[in-house]
């Protein structure tokens, strides 16, 4: 029996041994099953990168770093509760001056890795990645996420979850890792003290009813078209937006409208978020000591888009100005420059025709309509104009042959003005 007893022993223990090296492998499998998750996640890695800085602007984010003298900070974070416990983090008071490590657990299971600075990346990482949530409810924009305004979320700004936010992007820059690439270019520069009203069109509206409005309202050629497009305004955005109680809306000022409803939609209703984003994003002065550095911005808005081309524009002007009536000879010959003018044009040139018109240097993930018109409340002019907030090209009437018409528009680009108030055009 003793025999048949150490038998059965030895049988157990090489089971023993056989599970417990089974378990080690099914966990070498499990940490590199997460390490393939957290590699393979390279849409978001990749958009909102690793920030890596050019010479001068690594002194400059050494020198902030230095102010982290406080004792390290250990954060245990459960990956399902990241959100939460940064947020709660970057609440408490001075905490960004305190070293900070973390240790990610899963399901409980903490991982057993030293942070060597992978951990705190993937946490950031994480981070940003939820905040983008739609229930979250703290920005909101088109263009898959790359053109983002913060929104007026009472419950977010009562608890200062943009403050907290914008201090983790200054702390993860500083660590090495991501920044958060999705603002509006002109929320950047709103945040930044830059001027930002030349930047705002319509194409960054995201409330439907209120760009339908805005098309109507400019697409009007009547004082009673003009007076019904106002009086569909059934959510009221003109009473709030700004304008004098008892200005009149008229035919001469209809523009000068649509820019004051641009401008309280994107920027001046959500006031209250930008103020308290730009105060967590100022975390050891951050704003005013990049503000020089171009590559900063990268942190904040997305800028290596693709360039408008030749074809792109000769596809989306062509149509529009093929839908162009005709009332004289002027507008006939203006018509057939045009297209000739499309015809010979350069991608280096269409680039700068779709900046003149709509204020932008790259092109949007999403495509926007361009519109096309003649000048005809100044006929005489002979430079052509934008008026980039409602993306529209207002083609000159003044021109007596086609080389002056070609060379109005190379003057225009080559030195023109974009700007956001109409007629934006060489002074």
């Amino acid at each position: 029996m003793g025999a048949v007893s150490t038998k059965d022993d030895t049988s157990r223990e090489a089971a023993l041994r056989e599970e417990t090296r089974t378990e080690r492998e099914r966990e070498r499998e499990r940490e590199t099953e997460r390490q393939r998750e957290t590699e393979t996640d390279t849409d978001f890695l990749t958009s909102i990168g690793t920030f890596t800085a050019p010479n001068d602007l690594t002194k400059v984010i050494a020198e902030m770093k230095k102010q982290q003298k406080g004792q390290t900070n250990t954060l245990e974070v459960e990956r399902s509760d990241v959100l939460h416990v940064a947020i709660s983090y970057f609440k408490s008071h001075e905490c960004e001056f305190r070293p900070l490590v973390v240790k990610m657990i899963t399901e409980g299971v903490g991982e057993n890795t030293r942070d060597l600075g992978g951990p705190l990346r993937e946490f950031f990482t994480v981070f940003f990645k939820e905040i983008l949530r739609k229930n979250i409810d703290m920005f909101e924009g088109h263009e898959q996420g790359r053109t983002l305004f913060p929104v007026y979320n009472e419950r977010a700004l009562s608890d200062n979850w943009f403050e907290a936010f914008g201090k983790a992007v200054v702390v993860s820059v500083m660590n090495g890792g991501p920044g958060f690439p999705y603002l509006a270019p002109c929320v950047v520069n709103f945040l930044r003290g830059r001027e930002y009203e030349s930047m705002l069109n319509i194409g960054l509206v995201y409330n439907t009813l209120l760009r339908q409005l805005i098309k109507r309202i400019n697409n009007s050629e009547t004082e009673e078209q003009l007076n019904g497009a106002i009086e569909s305004d059934s959510e009221r955005y003109i009473d709030h937006c700004g304008w004098p109680r008892y200005q009149m809306i008229t035919m001469n000022n209809k523009l000068e409208l649509t820019q004051t409803l641009l401008k309280w939609e994107l920027i001046g209703k959500r006031i209250p978020a930008l103020e308290q984003l730009k105060r967590g994003l100022d975390t050891f002065q951050f704003l005013s000591r990049t503000e020089k550095y171009q590559e900063a911005d990268k942190l904040l808005m997305h800028m290596d888009s693709e360039k408008a081309t030749a074809e792109y524009l000769k596809k989306s002007l062509r149509k529009e100005i093929d839908r162009l009536k005709l009332s004289c000879k002027e507008e006939e010959n203006a018509k057939e420059y045009t297209l000739k003018c499309m015809d010979l044009m350069t991608d280096t040139e269409a680039t700068s025709l779709f900046h003149f018109i709509t204020g932008m240097s790259s092109l949007p993930v999403e495509d926007i309509p361009l519109e096309v018109e003649f000048n005809k409340l100044n006929k005489a002019a002979e430079l052509p104009e934008a008026i980039t907030c409602i993306q529209r090209l207002r083609i000159p009437l003044g021109n007596d042959s086609p080389m002056a018409f070609y060379s109005s528009f190379h003057k225009a680009l080559a030195h023109g003005k974009y700007g956001f108030h109409g007629n934006d055009t060489l002074h």
